[in-house]
């Protein structure tokens, strides 16, 4: 799954981000809610939300997230015992809410129960046997997955399939190039100058 992380204690971001990935998540980090509110995205499969973090708190956010997208999965994570707290969360529309301390076990339990991103890929791309899909990989698959049958420029694979790394023309070419050869179709399609569409 491609996944937000809100959480404001470093050690704690850093660890939930290296148990998420060994179930191979795609994980975004970040420690301030102001953040990620430039960040909330229907590419996202799941929200896990810390509600006591800088500028504007895991509660708000969720109502926001919600607002754009109602179909959106988000988690709350937080040290707060407050019922009230509590049942505005279940109220704004999160399934399910985590108390701190909690075994990093435990979230990715919950979190691996979510994961239906691989299975839609599967679904829908017609892998080669015994393929397998890198990071960057399913991600690009997940994009065009969002987008079927409209134009994926290079602008959107640059920002949610590179991130914080630079994408060069060459690179992405050879990225699509090996995607290419892991599927017994080839359906995706160059849009000259502007980027690539996938058919539904």
């Amino acid at each position: 799954m491609n996944i937000l992380l809100l959480e404001d204690n470093i050690a704690l971001n850093k660890a939930i981000k290296r148990i998420l990935e060994l179930s191979d998540h795609i994980v975004s980090t970040f420690y301030d809610g102001a953040e990620v509110l430039k960040s909330i995205s229907n590419l996202y499969d799941l929200y896990i939300l810390d509600i006591n973090v800088p500028n504007i708190n895991g509660l708000e956010l969720l109502d926001l997230i919600y607002n754009k997208n109602n179909n959106s999965k988000v988690i709350i994570i937080t040290s707060n015992t407050d019922l009230n707290s509590l049942e505005k969360a279940y109220k704004l529309g999160c399934i399910d809410y985590i108390k701190k301390p909690f075994h990093l076990a435990e979230l990715r339990i919950k979190t691996n129960r979510l994961d239906n991103s691989k299975n839609d890929i599967l679904s829908f791309f017609n892998l080669k046997n015994d393929e397998s899909l890198s990071k960057q990989e399913k991600k690009l698959l997940l994009l065009f997955l969002e987008h079927k049958g409209k134009i994926v420029t290079y602008n959107m694979i640059d920002e949610n399939v590179y991130e914080n790394k630079t994408m060069t023309m060459d690179g992405l070419r050879a990225m699509i190039r090996r995607v290419r050869a892991k599927l017994n179709d080839d359906i995706i399609i160059n849009v000259i100058d502007e980027g690539y569409r996938v058919n539904s």
